[in-house]
């Protein structure tokens, strides 16, 4: 495999005729299940061309992830999803200023665009899938040197040593002593050495170096250096400020250091998780909420005296107070908002006892998540009074705060439902929720949502009483 360029032109290329074929195959499609899709198609090679140069220009602005070495999934998604946004604005261009509006093919278009969305995602995954396992077998590698001993530098080796990133670590330079034994067998020679000895290895690609805030000069030397040789140089801050998850970014030309990272402050993520819970909160709302409904509210009214609906004073984002919506599950009593329901509690009648255990009493939460007091998936929200007893009594407990409560977490999915008796108990559960938190992706919403239904109809309750 060629360079990084090479590549783009490669992906390029693999994704026009691949459209080219989805379009014709399409096409093929609509003109035998759905005819009225393409009456007004007479040109089909016109088609064709109007496909490949929208996508064209959309490619041009939002060229593909994938000949990236380190790239996240959730990436790789959001690209293919602005890519085919301009991509439909750009066909739909060029078909209104090439043909009267009258016959502009609308709903073939964006019927087509939305199936190659999914089609474009799937080829983009088995490609990177592809170039992962040919750099295993050490194709398209660029020979890397690393410079220092520090632990960043450490923790750097040890990401991009895997052979899935096509890295060839060919040795290290360093002054002093190294206590990684790995590091140390592969160590070159002292920080001064460098330059003699890249001058005999022309097929150095990249360093990766750290240095001392007081060895500026150093670090101007060695840039000069690799810009002459046509190298590319990476200088790796000692952040070893906090223990975690860190992420860094700029305010102007000053970089920051972020105690950890949030992907949920992204403005794209946070739009998509907002329309998701829309969806999905609408979706419940509508479809099944009525009729169980109707079903609780009768055997709510059967068993236990008082309202249908319980609601409760509960912390959410950034602290802020919500009234928490359920279906009441305990006959009404003084304790509600100080004492958590126990396996026993004899507060519960025998019906609400049956929805604590199936989280069908949850349910209306999904009116906290449409009106946007909650999401779908987030740490659970606690009553007022465990709230500001925990906070005291556990270390980073506020910071389950920094996300919307949800209707389910990783914490209920991974053992920490239901009833926290024991401290500990508790630390479980906040860890899983900062967890969540510093590694958000929508694919992880989706996986604690399949989990959270298949534990609703297995065997695995927890503590949920």
């Amino acid at each position: 495999m060629g360079t990084e360029k090479n590549l783009q032109l490669g992906v390029y290329i693999i994704d026009t005729v691949l459209l080219t074929a989805f379009t014709i195959g399409f096409y093929q499609l609509m003109c035998h299940i759905a005819p009225d899709f393409v009456n007004h198609i007479n040109n089909l090679p016109w088609l064709i061309l109007s496909y490949i140069i929208g996508f064209s220009f959309s490619y041009f602005l939002f060229p593909s992830l994938i000949p990236l070495r380190l790239i996240k999934p959730e990436a790789i998604i959001t690209r293919v999803v602005s890519t085919c946004f301009m991509m439909l604005l750009f066909i739909s261009l060029i078909l209104i200023v090439s043909r009267p509006f009258a016959d502009f093919p609308r709903t073939f278009l964006f019927c087509s665009i939305s199936v190659y969305f999914v089609f474009l995602l799937l080829e983009r995954f088995i490609l990177k899938k592809f170039l992962m396992a040919a750099r295993a077998r050490r194709r398209n590698l660029k020979n890397v040197v690393m410079i220092g001993n520090e632990t960043t530098v450490y923790q750097l080796f040890h990401k991009i040593k895997n052979p899935i990133y096509g890295y060839n670590i060919v040795g290290f330079f360093y002054d002093g002593t190294c206590t990684n034994e790995e590091i140390a067998q592969m160590r070159l020679g002292g920080v001064s050495d460098i330059y003699g000895w890249l001058a005999n290895h022309p097929e150095i690609n990249e360093i990766y170096g750290h240095f001392p805030q007081e060895q500026h000069d150093t670090i101007n030397m060695m840039s000069k250096f690799c810009d002459n040789h046509l190298i590319r140089f990476y200088y790796i801050p000692a952040i070893n400020v906090f223990k975690g998850n860190m992420t860094i970014s700029f305010m102007g030309r000053i970089p920051v250091i972020a105690r950890r990272e949030e992907p949920l402050r992204n403005g794209i993520n946070k739009l998509a998780k907002r329309i998701f819970d829309i969806i999905f909160s609408l979706l419940v709302l509508i479809l099944p909420f009525p009729l169980i409904f109707i079903w609780v509210a009768i055997m709510i009214k059967i068993q236990s005296p008082g309202p249908i609906f319980f609601l409760q004073e509960r912390t959410g984002l950034d602290g802020k107070i919500f009234k928490c919506i359920k279906f009441r599950s305990m006959n009404v009593n003084n304790a509600a908002d100080d004492i958590q329901a126990t396996k026993d509690d004899p507060r519960k009648f025998p019906f609400g006892n049956f929805m604590r255990k199936q989280n069908i009493d949850e349910l209306p939460q999904f009116i906290n998540v449409l009106i946007g007091d909650m999401s779908v998936v987030g740490p659970r929200p606690h009553m007022l009074k465990h709230t500001a007893e925990y906070s005291k009594l556990i270390n980073h407990f506020m910071v389950r705060h920094f996300a919307k409560p949800g209707i389910t977490g990783l914490a209920q999915v991974t053992g920490f439902r239901g009833e926290t008796r024991y401290i500990d108990q508790m630390e479980g559960r906040v860890k899983k929720d900062i967890e969540y938190i510093e590694n958000w992706t929508f694919l992880l919403d989706l996986k604690i949502i399949v989990k959270t239904i298949t534990n609703m109809f297995g065997k695995e309750k927890g503590n949920a009483y």
